[in-house]
C-alpha cells in the first residue's frame, strides 16, 4: 500500500561529458563526502558537490573497463581493455599497480564486501582474485558442470499435456531444442558484452554472457571462483543483468513472441517468476537494470529514438507495481543510472547525461491516504488502485476501485472531495467529486504544464487549498517552494489550446526542502523541512498570493523524513510530527520514542508502531497510554477514527484490520456524553469489552439520566448482560484507565466502589419497579430479575415470578426459565423451601431434574406438620440453624429436649439464651450446657459465670478455683455458706506458684489476720519493700529478725546470679566471633561441608548450602522429618550449644537474643533490692548464712556497679553480635537478586533465614531509670 513519494530532485553539473561510471565515497563521522569520482572512457574526474571549482582529473588511462572506489585502502582501483589494474590515491594522485592481464581486461566488478574482485579476460576466462590480487581461481567462461551437477528431468508431465495459452496447440508438439534453435539463429549478431553481477552478500556472483549456439545466457560462481550453476535454457534474454541483494533473484530482460518480461532466476539457474513490462522490448530494449541497495526497488532503463526512461518496480503481496516513471529526451540522452549505496541514502538514484548534468532523485516510501476518511491510494503504472478502509479491508493487488489514465502515474493528492493526479509527462488531471467511490465514474479535467513547469520534475506535490497546489523543485543547493495556480484563466493555454497550470508565486529557501506538510483547518500555513540543517520552517501565504517564511517551528539534530501536522478536535491546538531515518520519532522536536517503523495520527491519538508492537499516544499530554502486539514487521496504512479501526500491512503484503481498545473506549466515551446509550453498547458489544464502562466512564452523570439509558436500551438481554457483567470496581481507573485520568472521576455522595454492583441494581432496580406502561412493564421483567440476583435477593425474584404466574403462565414459564440460567436449579429449588410457599416449589421442582418421587413424599410430610415445626424442619434441611431454632422455640414446651440436643449438636447456645429468655427453668438448663461446653473448651472463666446462672455454683466455684479469680472464689463461697478464711488460705499456694505474690498477700491479710503468714509471703516473693514498710509498724525486732537477713541473702545471690550473666554473655559472645573468625578463614564450601543430610533438610530446597553437595537421588532415601514433632526435635539439634555443631553460630545468636532480654527485664529488681538495702540504714542488722555481719549500703553499691557494668557490656556488644547482614540490611539485600548476584552472601541469607526473624534484630533494651544517685 505504499507509493514512492519524490522528496526532491537536485540538479549539480559535473562538467564531465560521457560519464560511464559514478564513485560515491562513504560517509565518515556520520556525514557524507562532498566528492564524487565520474569515470569516463579514458578519465577519472574527481568532482565536488559544492562549491565553484570544476572537475579535476585524477586518473588518465585509455579504455576503462571498470572502476572502484576502495573504502579501506581510500584508493581507486580502474581497470583498463589493456589488462592494467592499477591503484590511485585520489588526494595525492600516487598511482600503484595491481596486477596485470596479457590477454586484456572485459569487466571488472568487486564484491560488495571488497574483499574479492572477479575478471573476465578477452579471451572469456573468468578470474577471481582477492584484495590483494592473489589469484584465487581461473576457469574458461563455457566451461561445463560437472555431470553431478546437471539439470536432472525426471519426467514429470509432458509437453504435449500441458497449456500453452496463446502459442496455440503448435507450441506442445515443438520440442525444446526447436525453439532453442529458431529464436537463436542470430546469435551471432547478438551484442557480445559481458556483465558481471554480485549478490549482496558477496558469496556468489553471475557472469552474463553469449554462448555459442545457445545465445545470452548466464553462469553462477562462488566466492573461491567455482561454477555452482548455470541457467536453464531460456530464449531471447537480452544482456541486462543484475543479481537482488537479498539474493533470491537474478533479472535479466526476456522477450516472448506475446509479452516482454523482466525474468527472475533463481541461483540455481532455474526460472523462478517474471515481470511483465508495460512495453515491448524490440521497441523500447532494456539498457541497464538496477537494484536498490535494500532490495526494495528495481530500476529499469529503457531507450528509444525519441526518448529514454526510467521505470521503478516495487513488490508487494507477490504483484509488481509500478511507482515512477521518468522521462528524459534524446538531445541530452542518459549515460548511467546508479543507485546511492550508502546507509540512509539506499533510495537516492544519480542520473547522469552525457552532458555531464547530474540529477539525484530522492525517494521515500509513504502511504498516499485521505486523512478524513479511509481512503489510501496506490500507484500501479497507468491505474490508481483506490480503497475505502472505511467501509472495507480489500487484500492488494485488488481495490474497490480503479482510475485509468492515459499514461503513468507518478504522484496524487487529496483535497476535500478533489483528487488532482500528477502523471510523467507533467500533467494534472483532477477528479470531482471522489467522496465515493462506488457509483458513476467522477468528472475528470486536465491541465497541461506550461512552458516553465514542462521542464521541472515536482516533488512534494501537495493540494494547499481548493485554488492552488504546493510543489518544491531544488537546484543547486536551494528550493523553490512553487504555488501552482490549478484554476487557470481562459487565455492561459498553450500552442495546443490547452489549459495550462502555471506557478502563481515561489520563494526560495537555502538547503533541500525533502517535506512538507500542510497545516490542518489553516489554509495559508504549511511547514517544510529542510535536509542541510533538520530546519522545519513555517511558511504563511499572504493575501497578495505571496509565500513568506514566517518562522522556525522546530529544529531537529538529524532531517526528518515524513512530517505531518496534526490539530486536536477538543481544543484546535496542533504540532508537528516527524519520522527520522533512523526511526526516531519527535513531536515539535520533543522525542517521543526510537526505532519507529511507522506513524499515523488518529483522532486526539498517534499511533506509531515499532518492530512486534504498536503504541499510542495521547496527544493532548503527549503520554503513552496504551500497547499491544503485533506481528512482527506490521506497519500501519491507515487509521479511520470513526470506526476505531487500524489497517496494518504485514512484511508479506497483506492487510491486517483491527479495533485498538484504546480508540473504541474514546468513540464510546463521545457517545455516553451525548447520551447514545444504544449506539454505545453496540459498539462495546462489538469490540468486546466490559460493560462495566457504561457506569464507570461518568458515574455522577449515568445517575442522572439513569432513566434516559433505561429508555434507550430497547433490548431487554441487553439490560441483563450490562447487570450481569457489573462488578465492584471502577473500570476507569483499572482495565481502562488509558482513556481516564484518576482525578478527574467525581462520584455521588452515597456512592462507594466496594458497593458498586448492589448500587446500580437497587437504583435502575427502583426505576424498573416504578415503569406504569405495558410495554416497559414486560420489557423490564428479565433485567429485573437479574437485579435481584445481583444483588442476592432471589426470593424477590421467585416472588415476582409467582405473582405473574396468576395473570400468564407461560410468561412465568419463560421468567423461571431465565432465572435458572442466572441460579443453579437446587439452590433455587432451597429458595423456593425458604419462601415456605408449597406452591411455588412446586412450580420450580416441575422445572428441575429433580425426581417426583423424591420431593413430594417429602412436601407432603412437611405439609401435615404444625406451622412452626414445619417451618423449623424446613430451615434445618436449609442448615439455616439459627432461623430454625427461633422457629422451634415457638413450638411449645414439648419439643425443650428436642430444642436442649440441637442447640447442643449446633452449638447455638448463644441463639438458644435468646430465644429462651422467657423460659426460666429451661434457660437455665441451657446455660448449664452452655457452660458444660465452655469448661470442655478451656473456657473457665466463662465457664463460671454460666454455672452461675444456671444455678450450679458449687460448679461455678470450681471454675472461678482453677482460673485463679480468687475475688469471684469468696464470693461465690459466701453465697455457699463455706467457711472464707479456709478457702482464702486454700488459693495462697497456687497464687505463689503464678508468681502473684502480692495478691496473695492481700488474700493473706484480709482473711488470714496472722502477721507471720503475711511476712512470709511478702518475703518469699521477694517484696521486701512491702515487708519493710509493714515491719516498720511493728516491733523494730521483726526487722532485724527476719526481714534483714533474707535481704541480705537475696543481694548476694542476685549479685552472683549478674556475675554469673556476664560470664556467660562474654563466652557466648567470644565463642560466636571466634565461629565467624573460623568461617571466613576456611571459607563457606569448607565449612558447609561438614553438614549433616538429617541437618541440612532444615534448609530451604532452593538453597545452596545442601544442592551443592547433595544429588537428588541421594536426598530422595533420606528422612524428611514432615511431622510436626520431628521437625522441632531437629530444630533443638540446629540450636545446640555443644561446640563443633555446624549450626554453632546461629545457636549461640539464638542464646544471645535470650539472655539480652532476661538481662534487660532485671532492671525494676534490681532497683527494688537496692532500694530494699539502702532502707536498712548504714550499718545492716543482717547477717549472712556464716554469722559474718555485712554493711546494706556497701551490698547495694556493688550490685548496682555489678548491673551496670553488665549492661554496659552488652550495649557495646549489640552492633558486633547483630551485623547488618545478619539483620539483612538494603545494602546487603540489593546483591542477592539480579544479574550481579553476590553468591556468598546469598549463601548466607539463606542460612541466616533459619533464624528466627525477630531474633535476627537486635533486642531492645528499654532501659529505665533504674539507678539510685547515692550509690553512684
Amino acid at each position: 500500500m505504499r507509493n514512492l513519494k519524490l522528496q526532491y530532485c537536485k540538479e549539480l553539473n559535473t562538467e564531465v561529458r560521457q560519464p560511464r561510471q559514478l564513485l560515491l565515497q562513504p560517509e565518515l563521522n556520520g556525514s557524507a563526502s562532498d566528492t564524487a569520482f565520474v569515470v569516463a572512457d579514458s578519465k577519472i574526474y574527481a568532482v565536488r558537490v559544492t562549491g565553484d571549482a570544476g572537475p579535476k582529473v585524477i586518473v588518465d588511462l585509455p579504455d576503462i573497463v571498470g572502476a572502484e572506489f576502495l573504502q579501506l585502502d581510500n584508493a581507486i582501483c580502474v581497470a583498463s581493455g589493456a589488462g592494467e589494474v592499477l591503484l590511485i590515491n585520489p588526494d595525492t594522485g600516487e598511482t600503484n599497480e595491481g596486477t596485470y592481464c596479457d590477454v586484456g581486461i572485459e569487466r571488472m566488478a568487486w564484491s560488495p564486501n571488497q574483499e574479492v574482485v572477479a575478471f573476465v579476460t578477452r579471451t572469456h576466462n573468468v578470474v577471481l582474485m582477492t584484495s590483494t590480487f592473489d589469484v584465487i581461481a581461473e576457469q574458461p567462461l563455457d566451461a561445463e558442470l560437472a555431470p553431478d551437477q546437471q539439470f536432472v528431468n525426471v519426467g514429470w508431465g509432458k509437453k504435449e499435456t500441458q497449456f500453452h495459452g496463446s502459442e496455440g496447440k503448435k507450441a506442445a508438439k515443438q520440442t525444446g531444442a526447436d525453439f532453442v534453435g529458431d529464436s537463436n539463429q542470430s546469435w551471432q549478431n547478438l551484442n557480445k558484452n559481458v556483465h558481471i553481477s554480485w549478490r549482496g552478500d558477496g558469496a556468489f556472483f553471475v557472469v552474463s554472457y553469449v554462448a555459442a549456439q545457445v545465445g545470452r545466457t548466464f553462469k553462477v560462481y562462488d566466492c573461491e571462483g567455482k561454477l555452482q550453476h548455470t541457467a536453464e535454457k531460456s530464449a531471447n534474454l537480452l544482456e541486462a543483468l543484475a543479481w537482488r541483494p537479498a539474493g533470491n533473484w537474478i533479472a535479466l530482460p526476456q522477450r516472448f513472441p506475446n509479452k516482454s518480461t523482466i525474468a527472475l532466476f533463481e541461483k540455481n539457474g532455474l526460472r523462478h517468476r517474471e515481470l511483465v513490462l508495460p512495453f515491448n522490448l524490440q521497441e523500447e530494449p532494456v539498457v541497464e537494470l538496477r537494484w536498490s541497495e535494500d532490495s526494495d526497488i528495481l530500476a529499469i532503463r529503457t531507450a528509444t529514438t525519441e526518448e529514454q526512461r526510467v521505470y521503478l518496480y516495487t513488490i508487494g503481496n507477490y504483484h509488481w507495481y509500478l511507482k515512477q516513471v521518468l522521462i528524459f529526451d534524446q538531445e541530452d540522452p542518459l549515460a548511467l543510472l546508479q543507485w546511492d549505496t550508502r546507509m540512509g541514502a539506499e533510495h537516492t538514484l544519480h542520473l547522469l547525461r552525457e552532458s555531464g548534468k547530474q540529477l539525484v532523485y530522492r525517494w521515500a516510501f509513504a502511504v498516499d491516504r485521505y486523512e478524513r476518511s479511509g481512503v489510501v491510494g496506490v500507484i500501479d503504472g497507468k491505474r490508481l488502485l483506490l480503497t475505502d478502509f472505511a467501509r472495507a479491508v480489500v487484500p492488494p493487488p485488488m481495490c474497490q476501485r480503479v482510475l485509468q489514465l492515459d499514461n503513468y502515474i507518478n504522484a496524487f493528492t487529496w483535497y476535500e472531495t478533489s483528487l488532482c493526479v500528477y502523471t510523467c509527462d507533467r500533467k494534472l488531471h483532477f477528479y470531482e467529486p471522489m467522496q465515493q467511490l462506488s457509483g458513476q465514474e467522477p468528472q475528470s479535467t486536465q491541465l497541461m504544464p506550461d512552458a516553465e513547469l514542462s521542464k521541472l520534475p515536482l516533488a512534494n506535490l501537495t493540494y494547499f487549498n481548493c485554488d492552488y497546489l504546493l510543489a518544491t523543485y531544488s537546484s543547486g543547493g536551494a528550493t523553490r517552494l512553487l504555488l501552482l495556480n490549478k484554476e487557470p484563466d481562459e487565455d492561459e493555454v498553450n500552442e495546443q489550446g490547452e489549459l495550462c497550470y502555471r506557478v502563481q508565486s515561489s520563494l526560495r529557501i537555502s538547503g533541500l526542502v525533502n517535506a512538507l506538510t500542510i497545516g490542518a483547518n489553516a489554509m495559508d500555513k504549511f511547514y517544510v523541512q529542510t535536509v542541510n540543517n533538520g530546519h522545519s520552517f513555517e511558511v504563511s501565504l499572504k493575501t497578495d498570493n505571496t509565500l513568506k517564511v514566517e518562522r522556525t517551528h522546530v529544529q531537529l539534530l538529524q532531517p526528518a523524513d515524513q512530517i505531518e501536522w496534526y490539530t486536536l478536535n477538543s481544543d484546535s491546538t496542533g504540532g508537528l510530527i516527524t519520522l527520522r531515518s533512523q526511526q526516531l520519532l519527535h513531536i515539535d522536536g520533543q522525542r517521543v520514542a526510537e526505532d519507529v517503523t511507522s506513524f499515523c495520527v488518529v483522532g486526539n491519538y498517534l499511533a506509531y508502531t515499532q518492530l512486534n508492537v504498536m503504541h499510542f499516544v495521547r496527544l493532548r499530554d503527549r503520554r503513552q497510554v496504551a500497547s499491544r502486539n503485533i506481528e512482527r514487521g506490521g506497519k500501519l496504512v491507515t487509521a479511520v477514527a470513526s470506526e476505531a479501526r487500524v489497517v496494518l500491512q504485514l512484511p508479506r503484503g497483506n492487510l491486517e484490520a483491527i479495533c485498538p481498545r484504546v480508540l473504541v473506549l474514546e468513540l464510546v466515551g463521545a457517545l455516553l456524553d451525548r447520551k447514545q446509550y444504544q449506539a454505545a453498547m453496540q459498539m462495546l458489544r462489538k469490540q468486546r469489552i466490559n460493560l462495566n464502562i457504561i457506569f464507570d466512564h461518568n458515574v455522577t452523570h449515568f445517575v442522572t439520566f439513569a432513566d434516559i439509558f433505561l429508555r434507550e436500551i430497547k433490548q431487554s438481554q441487553w439490560l441483563c448482560l450490562f447487570l450481569s457483567e457489573l462488578q465492584n470496581e471502577d473500570y476507569a481507573k483499572g482495565m481502562f484507565s488509558s482513556n481516564y485520568e484518576a482525578g478527574k472521576q467525581k462520584y455521588p455522595a452515597d456512592y462507594r466502589v466496594e458497593q458498586k454492583v448492589e448500587y446500580v441494581c437497587r437504583m435502575l432496580g427502583r426505576r424498573m419497579e416504578q415503569a406504569t406502561r405495558p410495554e416497559d412493564v414486560e420489557r423490564f421483567l428479565q433485567p429485573l430479575i437479574t437485579a435481584y440476583v445481583k444483588v442476592g435477593c432471589t426470593e424477590l425474584a421467585l416472588q415476582l415470578i409467582w405473582e405473574k404466574k396468576q395473570a400468564d403462565a407461560a410468561l412465568a414459564d419463560q421468567l423461571l426459565k431465565y432465572l435458572l440460567y442466572l441460579v443453579d436449579v437446587n439452590d433455587l429449588y432451597n429458595v423456593a423451601l425458604r419462601t415456605y410457599d408449597f406452591g411455588l416449589v412446586l412450580f420450580v421442582a416441575q422445572k428441575s431434574q429433580k425426581d417426583p418421587k423424591e420431593f413430594l413424599p417429602y412436601l407432603n410430610e412437611l405439609k401435615a406438620l404444625p406451622i412452626d415445626y414445619r417451618k423449623f424442619r424446613i430451615d434445618d434441611h436449609l442448615k439455616r440453624y439459627s432461623t430454625a431454632l427461633s422457629h422451634l422455640s415457638a413450638c411449645g414446651e414439648e419439643h425443650h429436649e428436642e430444642a436442649l440436643e440441637f442447640i447442643q449438636k449446633h452449638e447455638l447456645y448463644t441463639a438458644g439464651l435468646t430465644c429462651y429468655r422467657e423460659h426460666g427453668e429451661f434457660h437455665q438448663r441451657i446455660c448449664v450446657a452452655y457452660a458444660d461446653h465452655l469448661r470442655a473448651n478451656a473456657k473457665l472463666e466463662n465457664a463460671s459465670l454460666m454455672y452461675e446462672r444456671g444455678g450450679q455454683l458449687q460448679q461455678a466455684l470450681l471454675s472461678a478455683k482453677h482460673t485463679l479469680d480468687w475475688q469471684r472464689v469468696l464470693v461465690l463461697a459466701k453465697k455457699l455458706g463455706e467457711p472464707l478464711e479456709q478457702v482464702a488460705l486454700s488459693l495462697v499456694g497456687p497464687l505463689q506458684q503464678q508468681g502473684r505474690h502480692l495478691e496473695a498477700y492481700e488474700l493473706v491479710k484480709d482473711h488470714g489476720g496472722d502477721r507471720e503468714k503475711q511476712l512470709e509471703v511478702l518475703l518469699d516473693g521477694h517484696l521486701f519493700g512491702k515487708a519493710i514498710y509493714e515491719a516498720g509498724l511493728q516491733e523494730a525486732n521483726i526487722l532485724d529478725e527476719k526481714i534483714a537477713p533474707a535481704l541480705v541473702t537475696y543481694g548476694a545471690q542476685l549479685q552472683d546470679s549478674l556475675q554469673a550473666d556476664l560470664k556467660l554473655f562474654l563466652e557466648y559472645k567470644q565463642r560466636l566471633l571466634d565461629v565467624r573468625q573460623r568461617q571466613a578463614a576456611l571459607g563457606e564450601t569448607d565449612n558447609y561441608a561438614d553438614v549433616d543430610i538429617e541437618e541440612a533438610d532444615l534448609l530451604s530446597d532452593t538453597t545452596s548450602l545442601h544442592s551443592s553437595r547433595y544429588s537428588g537421588t541421594s536426598r530422595g532415601t533420606g528422612k524428611t522429618f514432615r511431622s510436626s514433632k520431628n521437625r522441632r526435635k531437629h530444630e533443638r539439634k540446629l540450636l545446640s550449644l555443644k561446640p563443633g555443631n555446624p549450626f554453632e553460630d546461629i545457636a549461640l545468636i539464638d542464646a544471645l537474643h535470650n539472655h539480652v532480654t532476661k538481662i534487660a527485664q532485671q532492671q525494676q529488681p534490681v532497683r527494688d533490692t537496692c532500694k530494699a538495702l539502702l532502707q536498712l540504714g548504714g550499718t545492716s542488722r543482717g547477717s549472712r548464712g556464716d554469722g559474718s555481719r555485712v554493711d546494706g549500703d556497701q551490698l547495694a553499691a556493688s550490685l548496682q556497679r555489678e548491673f551496670k557494668a553488665l549492661l554496659k557490656a552488652v550495649e557495646a556488644a549489640l552492633d558486633e553480635i547483630w551485623t547488618p547482614e545478619l539483620m539483612g540490611s538494603g545494602t546487603t539485600a540489593q546483591h542477592l537478586t539480579g544479574p550481579n548476584v553476590d553468591y556468598l552472601a546469598l549463601q548466607k541469607e539463606q542460612r541466616y533465614a533459619l533464624i528466627s526473624p525477630l531474633k535476627r534484630f537486635k533486642p531492645q533494651l528499654n532501659l529505665i531509670d533504674w539507678q539510685h544517685e547515692i550509690l553512684q
